[in-house]
């Protein structure tokens, strides 16, 4: 059977053979098409004349950017040529330099071998010496061969300031030779490579043996001076060890452990930028290996090999700089560690003195929301701080934890105090104007503010003294310019006296001895502040020393008037020392371990900022005397005492001076854990008080009077008493009667003082939400244990004269710590009864005397204070 009949194929096939013509016909008028296409366009290129034309702009184009190339070759060749003429020059002049001095001294030898020939004949004619022994001598030593002459002739060392590219070790002390350029000097014939002042202590023998040259790795234990150990290892990338790890090249060099970064790859040298320091003078320095729990990312073959470096990073024991190191392998972390430890104990064996001078500590609550933005801050006296930031000024209690804001809500970018004419000048708002505010402002009041209304755009400000502190005079830097303004009594507290150009953009300023210091790039000038008077640089252009600076631009970050004769000047590559003319005050040179942010000086100490760290320098024994390892901080002051650590957490940090005589600011406790906040105050707009709210602290107590452990912390355990008998409740009315009544007010205040419940001595107040009822049930039972209580406080005679006195707070506050003036929330929540805990806090009466607790009692009655610090309890 077939699906189709036959007349339905005859279709089909014809249907076939004509789609098939149809597309052939239109396959062959397409090919034509194409060919009439293909030659339609042949012949319009033939007669194509733009084409020629560019053809002849791109030639032209060519030949351009060949004579540009050759005229920059030209260029590069001619100021390399400049360049060698000025070296060949500094190097003929201090050719000529060597060449005076030695035909000086050639002349002193002259004089010294004509004195000794004449005190030799003397000698001779007086012991009848025949001359002929000395002249045989002589002949035999001009006939000696060259070698041996060599040994009688020592040639000197060529010594030329070098800047090393990869760390490099001091031939004579083997210490590291710090430093981002001119670390050191080397031997222009033999290669001996040392510190510039170690230069005169090398051996004078030139070239030097090579079995010297190569001496042992070794510290003197006296000094600690010298690297005892060096090698590559490994460490986590900037993110952590999830990442993975690192090369880098550790040393371990004057009691102190290096690590320098180094590029992936078999050529890659190390840099000469230091990453991280570790001070083994450090009180929590530590080495220790690693479990697996403590790197939970690191590859399980790698844990063997891992050992951590540990110091002290804040004042809090909580707070370390920590790093992870990947040794080769197990024998060479062992080697590691050791020669950590033993070096450790050395120097706690010879007590090498501690030479820090800042103790870095958190200034505040990190939790207070204003910290985050700050731009500037500034200690106005013990208590008080003044922070900019991008919502205003404010002033921060740190023991009352009171804030007050000071003007408008313009940002902050720069404070400067001016105490001597009750004046505070900030750089704020979008536009940066300097406005002037009267010290009356820091305390809440509404005061008016001057604005300098040319300052706009401005960079930096600063104050000082001119004509021996008769006149304050506040200078205003906006770029190439510098406005010098006189500050007066006037109604606009300010009168402009001066304006001066700088050669450069202004990059620091201060004033010095009467006259304005101002940095900019490669250099610093002094301008007269009063009256006329031409400027003149503290670079000398005579003294060649100091051509380096001007040959490599480098930027001006600091300077320090060490005295009247000296000044320490600061640049992003290295520190020089000069004269009140300019010239080279000292051949040794400050170096940075790393490329510095910043600088800050408080006499005598100048603290650099870098990425890792800040290294402290005494500027006048030229010491690196501490490293603090913490990163990405960056000073808000000029003195350098309040900083801001921008880690995860941003914190405000307070460099504690060990030196000083006292505490420049009081540090309050702080917690990362702190549940406090900024509240305004009702009664005024300008006033905030950051506190924990009230409910905020009863569900606190409640956690922590539920957790067995934290209720027991709660209560300290006795110090300072003597034990003389157990009483129980009811014990002890009868030697009331036998204690003496006429008690001095001292030993009467001293034993009162004892007491927990502060507030409650000084103010007796009706708790609201309290019903009548329940406080004269509480007194009634309080006034029941009077009995026990006084027995307790006045027969131990010894605890009332041993036990010390409190700080009695001031204003109603508990401490330092904490509560907002005026405010008793913290006292009533702690003298509320807790339904929820088994143990009860019992209210205290007027005299704020607790009754002991008794083993028969089912409920023991303890007096709980949570704010303060002083915890009271007995042995029963």
């Amino acid at each position: 059977w077939l699906p189709f009949s036959g007349h339905g194929l005859l279709d089909m096939v014809s249907d076939e053979k004509d789609a098939r013509g149809y597309l052939q016909a239109l396959a062959s008028k397409m090919t034509e098409e194409l060919e009439a296409l293909r030659n339609s366009s042949l012949g319009a290129r033939a007669t194509d004349m733009p084409w020629k034309m560019r053809r002849f702009a791109k030639l032209d184009m060519s030949a351009r950017l060949e004579l540009q190339s050759a005229l920059d070759a030209e260029i590069r060749a001619k100021q390399a040529i400049q360049d060698e003429l000025n070296k060949v020059k500094a190097s003929c002049i201090s050719t000529e330099c060597k060449l005076q001095e030695s035909e000086k001294k050639n002349m002193e030898l002259l004089t010294d071998i004509e004195r000794l020939k004449k005190e030799t004949e003397e000698l001779r004619s007086e012991k009848g010496v025949k001359h002929q022994d000395s002249q045989n001598s002589f002949l035999a030593f001009l006939n000696a061969p060259t070698s041996a002459l060599d040994q009688f002739e020592p040639k000197a060392h060529q010594f030329v300031v070098k800047s090393f590219n990869t760390p490099t070790k001091c031939n004579q002390c083997t210490s590291l030779m710090v430093g981002l350029i001119r670390q050191g000097c080397t031997c222009e014939v033999c290669g001996f490579s040392c510190h510039v002042t170690c230069a005169d202590k090398a051996p004078a023998v030139c070239p030097i043996p090579p079995e010297q040259t190569k001496g042992p790795l070794g510290i003197d234990p006296q000094k600690g001076i010298g690297t005892a150990y060096e090698g590559h290892v490994r460490v986590p990338k900037p993110a952590g060890v999830k990442k993975g790890w690192q090369r880098a090249l550790a040393v371990i060099c004057d009691f102190k452990l290096f690590l320098y970064d180094v590029a992936e790859g078999k050529a890659s040298q190390p840099s000469v930028i230091v990453s991280q320091v570790i001070d083994m003078r450090d009180e929590e320095f530590s080495v220790s290996s690693v479990l697996a729990s403590d790197v939970i990312h690191a590859n399980r073959k790698d844990i063997p090999c891992i050992f951590r470096v540990t110091a002290s990073q804040l004042s809090a024991s909580s707070n370390k700089c920590s790093i992870l190191i990947l040794a080769d392998g197990e024998n060479e972390k062992s080697k590691w560690v050791g020669v950590l430890n033993e070096l450790h104990r050395i120097l706690k064996k010879n007590k090498l003195k501690d030479r820090s001078v800042y103790v870095p500590k958190e200034a505040y609550d990190s939790t207070l929301p204003l910290i985050k933005t700050t731009q500037s801050a500034a200690i106005i006296d013990h208590e008080r701080i003044a922070l900019g930031n991008e919502e205003g000024l404010f002033v921060v209690h740190v023991t009352k934890d009171e804030i007050i804001r000071v003007g408008d809500n313009k940002k902050v970018h720069q404070i400067e105090l001016i105490p001597n004419e009750q004046l505070i000048a900030v750089i704020s708002g979008r536009n940066r104007h300097v406005r002037l505010f009267p010290m009356a402002a820091l305390d809440g009041r509404e005061t008016e503010f001057y604005k300098l209304a040319e300052t706009k755009g401005c960079q930096s400000i600063v104050s000082g003294h001119v004509r021996h502190g008769a006149l304050t005079c506040l200078c205003v830097a906006m770029k190439r310019q510098v406005l010098c303004y006189e500050l007066n009594q006037s109604k606009t507290r300010h009168k402009k006296i001066k304006e001066i150009q700088v050669q450069g953009n202004v990059q620091w300023m201060s004033i010095f001895s009467d006259r304005l210091c101002v940095g900019y790039q490669s250099g610093f000038l002094k301008y007269p502040l009063h009256g006329e008077g031409s400027p003149y640089s503290l670079l000398h252009p005579d003294d060649h020393t100091l051509s380096f600076i001007s040959q490599q631009p480098t930027d001006a970050i600091c300077a320090v008037e060490i005295s009247n004769k000296e000044y320490l000047l600061c640049f992003s590559s290295v520190g020089v020392y000069v004269d009140c003319q300019g010239r080279r005050s000292r051949q040794q040179e400050l170096m940075w371990p790393a490329t510095p942010s910043s600088c800050c000086y408080n006499a005598p100490y100048l603290s650099v900022y870098s990425e890792n760290a800040i290294d402290i320098f005494d500027v006048n024994s030229m010491e690196w005397i501490q490293t603090i390892p913490l990163k990405k901080v960056r000073p808000l002051n000029t003195e350098g005492s309040l900083n801001l650590l921008g880690l995860e957490t941003v914190r405000l940090i307070y460099f504690k001076n060990k030196m000083a005589e006292g505490d420049e600011l009081v540090v309050p406790e702080t917690s990362d854990n702190s549940r406090k906040q900024m509240v305004r105050n009702i009664n005024n707009k300008r006033r905030y008080s950051f506190r924990v709210p009230e409910e905020e602290r009863m569900q606190q107590r409640r956690s922590m009077l539920r957790d067995p452990e934290m209720r027991n912390k709660l209560i300290s355990n006795p110090t300072n008493f003597n034990h003389i008998a157990h009483m129980g409740p009811g014990d002890g009315i009868q030697i009331l009667k036998d204690l003496p009544m006429n008690l001095r007010p001292q030993e009467s205040r001293t034993v009162f003082s004892g007491s927990v419940s502060i507030p409650s001595i000084t103010k007796s107040r009706t708790e609201p939400g309290r019903s009548m009822s329940a406080s004269s049930g509480l007194a009634a039972r309080s006034s029941a244990q009077n009995g026990s209580a006084l027995r307790r406080e006045f027969s131990g005679g010894s605890y009332g004269a041993k036990r010390q006195p409190m700080a009695s707070p001031s204003d109603g506050s508990l401490s330092s710590g904490g509560l907002d003036q005026g405010s008793d929330a913290p006292t009533r929540d702690y003298e509320r009864e807790d339904s929820d805990s088994p143990r009860h806090s019992t209210a205290s009466n007027s005299s704020n005397l607790s009754s002991p607790p008794s083993p028969v009692s089912p409920h023991k009655t303890k007096s709980l204070s949570l704010e303060s610090s002083d915890h009271v309890s007995w042995d029963s």
